[in-house]
């Protein structure tokens, strides 16, 4: 006989002697007489969790958070807090769902926060995946996830034991670039994708024009018999084994020093012409200056000459015309007076002078002497 405090937020559970049960909700004080209290767990989830919670009677339910949950065991059996699946962009989710007679599949793509139903479950996903420490060799079941990956995609492969035309056996290193394309008929038709494009003996024995699609025309529709797109088949090379690898390494060692030496020779003999050539552009260009020199010097001379002569044009043009307007003047004043001279004339006729005395007593006057100077005697004769 006591009492039991529930404070506020709490639930129990009190069993009686015969193992009954009640649900008790606090805040409240109750008093134990042949009883048993037990104080319930309290389970919660987030906005990025879910419940799930599974009953005495065996059904199973989830609950989306965020929410809570207290753990009675007169119901249930089992709470356990789950984190939802975090889909991301370019991924996607298989889905299947249990109804009465059959089952239903769906495709949840992404990006979303996605709570399965308690009837619903996702497909796992196991497929051949890249060993880390080989490259190129691949491991059955090594890849296992649930977001199956829509984007472009590619792995490295090494096809062993491939035999040439001169049977020298090799491996092929191969990088194939893939894409997911219908996502119901690689379900459908395959369980590892991967190891369905590598097992193929014709895919093996292709060799030449390894990074052709052409080369590969069973992957290509084994590829996307299952689902997938090939998009590119890039050759990485070959592998031999030790001897002719080692043959190789001493063939591949002479041609890169002949080609060395070819290389090298090229590029004295280029260095030479280039010699040669900016030589050849020296003497053009120290000829150019001189003919241009010579050019502007003629120039100069021609431009002076030209001066020089045009100088004279205008001076004898100046001289002629100034001559020819002072015989212009003269010849105009003798006009002139010649016509001053007439009117006058004219004028004495018309006053009855005898124009012939006039003009015998107004005409240049007679010789009377003669001077004569002879050396050296220096004597002036006289002569009437």
């Amino acid at each position: 006989m006591r009492f039991k405090t529930i404070r506020e937020g709490e639930q129990a559970v009190i069993f009686n002697y015969m193992g009954e049960g009640r649900l008790v909700k606090g805040p409240v004080r109750v008093f134990l007489f042949r009883e048993r209290l037990e104080k319930l767990t309290c389970y919660y989830a987030s906005q990025y969790q879910y419940l799930e919670v599974t009953f005495n009677t065996g059904s199973v339910k989830h609950i989306r958070g965020p929410c809570e949950m207290f753990f009675n065991p007169m119901e249930h059996s089992r709470i356990a807090t789950r984190d939802a699946i975090k889909i991301d962009a370019n991924h996607m989710v298989v889905v299947y769902q249990s109804l009465k007679n059959r089952v239903e599949r769906r495709i949840i793509q992404g990006p979303q926060l996605f709570v399965p139903a308690a009837e619903e479950w996702l497909h796992n996903f196991s497929w051949h995946g890249q060993d880390r420490n080989r490259v190129g060799h691949m491991i059955p079941d090594h890849e296992k996830f649930v977001q199956l990956a829509a984007i472009p995609q590619q792995f490295y492969y090494d096809v062993r034991d491939v035999r040439t035309n001169d049977d020298t056996m090799l491996t092929v290193k191969l990088m194939i670039f893939y894409e997911l394309k219908d996502v119901i008929r690689m379900l459908e038709m395959t369980q590892d994708p991967i190891a369905d494009m590598i097992n193929f003996q014709r895919f093996l024995e292709a060799t030449s024009e390894l990074s052709e699609l052409t080369a590969f025309p069973q992957l290509v529709q084994r590829s996307d018999r299952i689902g997938y797109l090939v998009s590119k088949v890039v050759y990485r090379g070959y592998q031999s084994s030790s001897q002719l690898q080692t043959m190789q390494d001493n063939a591949v060692q002479a041609r890169t020093k002949l080609r060395l030496q070819a290389e090298l020779q090229e590029q004295e003999q280029k260095l030479a012409d280039f010699k040669l050539k900016r030589e050849k552009d020296r003497i053009d260009l120290k000829q150019n200056i001189e003919h241009q020199k010579l050019e502007h010097q003629q120039k100069i001379e021609s431009l002076v000459k030209s001066h020089e002569m045009s100088i004279e044009n205008n001076e004898l043009n100046t001289r002629l015309e100034c001559e020819a307007y002072s015989h212009q003047v003269k010849l105009a004043y003798a006009k002139n007076c010649s016509e001053q001279q007439v009117c006058f004339l004219q004028s004495l006729h018309a006053l009855n002078t005898n124009l012939t005395e006039y003009l015998v007593h107004n005409g240049p006057s007679k010789v009377h002497e003669e001077l004569q100077l002879i050396q050296p005697a220096e004597t002036i004769s006289a002569s009437p």
